[in-house]
C-alpha cells in the first residue's frame, strides 16, 4: 500500500511539474506574441549603449567567425546540428503539441501572396515554416554556403516557393519597397553598421511592412563600468553585438517607424524555456569550444543583478503606410543625453 501511495504521489508531483512548466511556456507565448507599445523607451540612450555604439563594431574580418579558435559557424554548429533544427536560443512556444516559429507567425501575420525577407536565416527553420502555413515568398540571407543548401533544401520540399542569396547582409543591396515584411532572428548582433542595416530595412520594406527583431541581451538596464567591461569581454570573444530594445526603438523612432512595439524577457525567464536548456547542454557538452568557457567566467566576475535581469528583446515596427515608396528619412544627429 505505501509503494502504491509513494507512486500516486510521485505521478501527481511529475503531472504537477508538466503543467507548471507547460503553464511558463504558454505565458512567455502570450507575452512575446501581445509586445508593448514602445513610446515608453528608446527616449534616450544610457552612456554604455552610447558606448558600445563607438567600441563594439564588428569587423569585416569577422565574416563567419564566431569563436576564439577562428572555427566558421558551420565548423561549429554542424557538427551537432540536423537539418531540421534552429540555432535561435530563445524559441516559443515549446508547449506539448506546438509548433516552433508559431510565435513569429502571429507577429509578422503573413498572408497569401506576402513576400518576406529573412536576415540571418541560419537553417532556414523559420523561413521553412511559414512557408509551410501560407503561400508565400521568403527571400533568405546567410552568409553561409552550407546553411544556404540547407535552406534550398526545405524550399524545394514546399514547391520552390522561397530563393536564398548568399551574402553579408551588410552588402545587401535589393530593389525598394519590395517586401512586405523582413525578420531577424538574433542575427542582428553581427552587423558592422546598424544604421546602416536599419535604413536598408526601411527602404527594402513596402509602406504598412512589418519588421521584425529579436536578439538576446541590452545595456539598457547597465550600471556598472565593471559589468560594461565584462560584457565587452565576451563581444570580443564572440564578436557579437548585443543590441537591446532602448537601443533598436531609439533608432527606429529617428528613421520614422511607426507604432513600434517591444517586449522584454528577463535571463531568468527564457533561461527556463525547453529550447534554452537543449542549446545549453549542446553548448557545454557538445561543441567543447572555448568561448563557452569564457562565458561562464563573464558571468561569475559580473553583477548577478545584471546577468539574471539581462533581457531577451522582441521589437516590432511597422512602416507606416504614408511614407513615400523609395524615401529614405535622413539620420539626424543623435542627441542623446545619459540616462539619470
Amino acid at each position: 500500500m505505501d509503494i502504491v501511495l509513494i507512486l500516486l504521489v510521485a505521478a501527481t508531483i511529475i503531472v504537477a511539474l508538466s503543467v507548471a512548466y507547460n503553464l511558463l511556456h504558454y505565458v512567455l507565448f502570450l507575452m512575446v506574441t501581445h509586445p508593448r507599445d514602445a513610446s515608453g523607451i528608446g527616449q534616450q540612450l544610457n552612456p554604455f549603449e552610447q558606448r558600445q555604439l563607438v567600441e563594439w563594431a564588428p569587423r569585416p574580418d569577422d565574416f563567419l567567425k564566431h569563436d576564439d579558435e577562428k572555427r566558421t559557424y558551420d565548423d561549429v554548429f554542424g557538427t551537432y546540428r540536423d537539418e531540421e533544427a534552429n540555432y535561435s536560443t530563445c524559441i516559443f512556444p515549446r508547449t506539448a503539441f506546438s509548433q516552433a516559429y508559431e510565435a513569429e507567425y502571429a507577429l509578422l501575420k503573413p498572408k497569401d501572396g506576402m513576400r518576406l525577407l529573412d536576415l540571418g536565416c541560419g537553417s532556414g527553420a523559420a523561413a521553412a515554416y511559414l512557408s509551410s502555413r501560407r503561400n508565400i515568398d521568403i527571400v533568405c540571407v546567410t552568409n553561409s554556403s552550407v546553411q544556404a543548401d540547407i535552406c534550398r533544401r526545405k524550399f524545394a520540399k514546399l514547391g520552390g516557393r522561397g530563393q536564398v542569396i548568399v551574402t553579408d547582409f551588410d552588402s545587401l543591396d535589393l530593389p525598394n519597397d519590395s517586401f512586405d515584411a523582413i525578420y531577424s532572428l538574433e542575427s542582428i548582433g553581427y552587423t558592422k553598421d546598424l544604421d546602416t542595416w536599419l535604413a536598408r530595412c526601411w527602404r527594402m520594406l513596402k509602406p504598412g511592412g512589418r519588421l521584425l527583431v529579436r536578439t538576446p541581451g541590452s545595456l539598457d538596464h547597465c550600471r556598472r563600468e565593471e559589468d560594461y567591461r565584462s560584457v565587452t569581454a565576451f563581444f570580443d570573444n564572440w564578436r557579437y553585438n548585443f543590441v537591446g530594445a532602448n537601443l533598436l526603438v531609439n533608432k527606429l523612432r529617428r528613421l520614422g517607424f511607426g507604432p513600434i512595439r517591444y517586449r522584454r524577457l528577463q535571463f531568468w525567464a527564457w533561461g527556463l524555456t525547453w529550447n534554452f536548456f537543449q542549446h545549453l547542454l549542446l553548448w557545454k557538452y557538445r561543441l567543447k569550444m572555448r568561448t563557452f568557457v569564457e562565458l561562464e567566467r563573464i558571468i561569475w566576475r559580473t553583477s548577478k543583478v545584471f546577468v539574471f535581469g539581462n533581457p531577451y528583446n522582441i521589437v516590432l515596427a511597422i512602416k507606416p503606410k504614408a511614407a513615400r515608396l523609395s524615401e529614405v528619412p535622413p539620420q539626424t544627429e543623435c542627441t542623446d543625453q545619459s540616462a539619470s
